[in-house]
């Protein structure tokens, strides 16, 4: 677990594939074909966070992660694929990733996982947790001084400037082949999506009482003492 802080910065082919089954007597592809409809089925919460699974589930799970967070990288690893594959796949567990702002290098990389079509956030929220290491290890090496710019300017300069010196835009390139980098500045200027991400930290600090990360709640009950996936999978009903 992190320590507690506050922000810095203010499916047709697989319908189909689904009836054929059913014509021609294959047993259980349909049911394979729906499991998977649920394991990609991908949409935005009113508040903004991403929810993986069927929204109707009887068992929510909300994850408050923040991408400079180390535990938060070891819970997408631990969890998968037996959360995806599991207990999502069968419909009864979704499963919302919301922002929790630590940093401004932690704002840049969330509107970056956010930054293309909702329906491919998790594979560069994935990707971006799994190199991890790589770019934070590029802004340790950066000190005060080489961090010093990210410091002037308006907040959009900033964000640009982080992404740029962290090699962030050929980070997102690798789960998002065709961005460009006119396409991924307009992401990190983004107004909306930037008071999106802090107004979900917000949330998560002032009415869930969130103190790290990653911290999760489960139909709305704030989980005390579960940070990784030994801890919550157990607290979840049968697949």
């Amino acid at each position: 677990m992190t320590a507690p802080s506050r922000p810095l910065l203010a499916l047709s082919a697989i319908a189909l594939a689904a009836a054929s089954a059913l014509f021609t007597g294959e047993p259980g592809t349909a049911q394979t074909a729906a499991a998977t409809a649920w394991a990609d089925k991908v949409s935005q919460s009113q508040v903004g966070g991403h929810v993986r699974g069927n929204v109707a589930a009887p068992q929510k799970i909300v994850e408050y992660m923040s991408y400079t967070c180390p535990h938060c990288a070891a819970f997408e690893q631990e969890s998968n694929p037996a959360l995806a594959t599991g207990f999502i796949a069968n419909g009864k567990t979704s499963i919302e990733v919301r922002n929790f702002i630590r940093d401004p290098v932690d704002l840049t990389v969330a509107l970056l996982a956010r930054c293309g079509e909702p329906r491919s956030f998790f594979r560069r929220h994935k990707g971006l947790l799994a190199s991890q290491k790589t770019w934070l290890g590029k802004a340790g090496s950066l000190g005060r001084e080489g961090q010093a710019a990210w410091y002037q300017g308006d907040t959009s300069t900033r964000l640009q400037r982080i992404a740029s010196d962290l090699g962030l835009y050929d980070e997102l390139r690798r789960h998002a082949p065709l961005a460009t980098d006119a396409q991924i500045n307009a992401c990190l200027i983004n107004k909306a999506e930037q008071n999106k991400v802090l107004a979900m930290t917000k949330f998560a600090t002032e009415t869930v009482k969130v103190q790290g990360t990653p911290s999760f709640t489960l139909n709305g009950k704030l989980l005390a003492d579960v940070y990784d996936w030994k801890s919550l999978e157990p607290l979840l009903a049968s697949r």
